[in-house]
């Protein structure tokens, strides 16, 4: 067996892994249908404040859920909808293995990408091979890469309290050497045109160079944990349970919080869409005299001016 045909056979095996498990989380969480839930209320989102909460337990399994693009969501776009659901001890362990599953089926994707090889080409041959090959095979040729990787955020234990708050930063930083830069391209993304050139680029700088990694993000709600004292005090001794009981996370998604029959969802502040017309107005970067080492729009790395 070629090293092809037994990657071909992994993405095959995984992907039918995550679709059984995808449905078997969505369907545990419609059937916690007795536990408290509470979504933000955004037009975008199909939830409205006056849907029933069997209904939007319903709407939310199907959202978290989605692994392929509706038809009219734009390629750019992931699909979002904050805010805090309970589940049961046994949705609670499904989405755990569900999270196991998407990991899997990542790892199995890239491993097959890499087999291509790297320059433009390749990719392009990669891609035709896995969207009429692999994914053709099995009808699903138009999976959102994104929704079917992002892991859920599970939580066994309740919090004492969320705050969701907007942020409004225009692009995120990395500031590394140009040796490690290739390393953070190879190890984090999925290989591209941009990609190659940039590792191209930074293979004739000299290693010890500092570049920064620098992507634009849209605006984003962040989720604000406060946990007992008890977690607090072990957090502060053990770096280990830091990401276990996190103190901040981004939340497109909703929080899953295990709770008992009539135990109420952790206090929480309510949040409105995002206003860009109530931002305040920002004092100029220190990273604003970056410029880009190629020519490539979609390119990732700057050196400083």
């Amino acid at each position: 067996m070629s090293k092809k045909t037994a990657a071909r056979i992994a993405v095959r095996e995984s992907l039918i892994e995550l679709v059984a498990t995808n449905q078997q989380f969505r369907d545990a969480v419609q059937n916690d249908a007795t536990l408290p839930l509470w979504l933000m209320t955004d037009p975008a989102s199909g939830i409205e404040s006056d849907t029933s909460v069997l209904a939007q337990r319903e709407q939310l399994s199907r959202a978290v859920t989605q692994l392929t693009y509706t038809d009219l969501q734009n390629k750019q776009e992931t699909v979002r909808l904050t805010g805090l659901v309970g589940i049961s001890a046994e949705t609670y362990d499904i989405g755990i293995r569900l999270n196991d599953v998407r990991q899997q089926f990542k790892v199995a994707i890239s491993a097959f990408r890499k087999l291509f090889g790297d320059d433009v080409a390749a990719i392009e041959q990669a891609s035709e091979d896995l969207r009429e090959g692999v994914l053709g095979g099995l009808h699903v040729q138009h999976l959102h890469f994104v929704q079917c990787y992002r892991q859920l955020k599970l939580f066994q234990q309740a919090p004492n309290r969320v705050g969701f708050s907007w942020a409004a930063c225009h692009s995120g930083t990395v500031r590394l050497t140009a040796q490690a830069a290739i390393a953070h391209l190879e190890n984090k993304y999925l290989a591209s045109a941009a990609i190659q050139e940039d590792i191209i680029a930074l293979n004739k700088m000299a290693q010890d160079e500092v570049v920064v990694i620098r992507r634009e993000l849209a605006p984003h709600l962040r989720a604000n944990i406060t946990w007992s004292k008890a977690i607090q005090t072990l957090r502060a001794s053990d770096a280990t349970l830091r990401k276990q009981y996190p103190a901040q996370i981004n939340s497109p998604l909703p929080l899953f919080i295990q709770l008992e029959q009539g135990q109420p969802l952790p206090e929480f502040n309510l949040i409105r869409p995002f206003d860009p017309l109530a931002k305040q107005a920002r004092l100029t970067r220190s990273d604003a005299k970056l410029v880009k080492i190629n020519d490539n729009p979609h390119s990732k790395i700057y050196s400083y001016a």
